[in-house]
């Protein structure tokens, strides 16, 4: 088998099955991003935390921006380096990383930020943004919306089994799903299963933190942000966005993402 099996983060140690499963040819998020910073006239510093095969990093500089991307997987920070050589990758852990420089934008998407479990680990993230934002920079946040499991598909998602297929290399590969909710620590058990043809399954569980509309905004003011916009559509990170699309944005909190933009004060 061509992949890494040895890990705490399947997807995340084998960047090109990574891609297979979130491939975004359309580059939806980089052009979503892209029409933020001009929408709110970001400036050109961006930092994407959880930057990953370095897609939205590449796409911003061929934009005309100063971006810098931050993981803290080596196997996406080498992929992203030999795919995009000479543009700045960086190690370090979203909730305590250092790079002594402010930024006029700060990205972060995927569901990186649902990798904090813990209040504290929250806190510490936003505020390591902040110190990392100039005064009235910009913060852009992309996540599961814990909101979207009260509506009738998000319950249908806790009850099914989600199964997903891809052919990679003339391979079938599929992922299999299941997902429950424990209500005291607001985490989401995944629990995946892969499947490989010639090859045993391999199976792991992990978590995401989830976060509530309003609970998120006091961690926002918390950490130093003034709240601009909340909202569930556009969704980029998992439908398509085209560049000159219109920013129309809804706040019914009912989609699968949750994503805010805010301002450093």
């Amino acid at each position: 088998m061509p992949y890494k099996t040895n890990t705490d983060n399947f997807l995340h140690t084998n960047p090109s099955l990574y891609l297979a499963f979130h491939d975004d040819d359309e580059l939806s998020m980089a052009r979503f991003v892209h029409r933020v910073l001009l929408e709110y006239e970001a400036g050109s510093r961006v930092l994407d935390v959880g930057s990953g095969p370095g897609r939205e990093v590449a796409y911003l500089h061929r934009a005309g921006y100063e971006a810098v991307g931050l993981d803290n997987s080596q196997e996406m920070l080498g992929w992203a380096k030999a795919l995009y050589p000479g543009l700045p990758f960086e190690y370090g852990s979203q909730s305590d990383f250092s790079l002594g420089r402010q930024f006029d934008a700060l990205i972060c998407v995927g569901s990186t930020f649902l990798y904090n479990f813990a209040n504290s680990e929250v806190l510490a993230s936003l505020r390591c943004f902040r110190e990392h934002l100039r005064e009235g920079g910009l913060l852009y946040l992309d996540m599961r919306n814990a909101a979207f499991f009260l509506t009738e598909e998000g319950r249908r998602w806790l009850t099914e089994e989600l199964t997903e297929h891809r052919t990679i290399n003339g391979e079938t590969v599929t992922m299999t799903t299941r997902f429950a909710i424990d209500p005291v620590s607001q985490l989401l058990e995944r629990d995946y299963c892969w499947t490989f043809e010639g090859h045993a399954p391999v199976r792991e569980h992990l978590q995401h933190r989830l976060l509530f509309p309003q609970e998120l905004t006091l961690y926002l003011e918390l950490a130093g942000f003034r709240l601009v916009r909340l909202f569930d559509k556009p969704s980029p990170h998992v439908a398509r966005f085209e560049s000159g699309q219109p920013l129309a944005f809804g706040n019914e909190m009912t989609g699968t993402r949750m994503q805010a933009i805010a301002v450093a004060i």
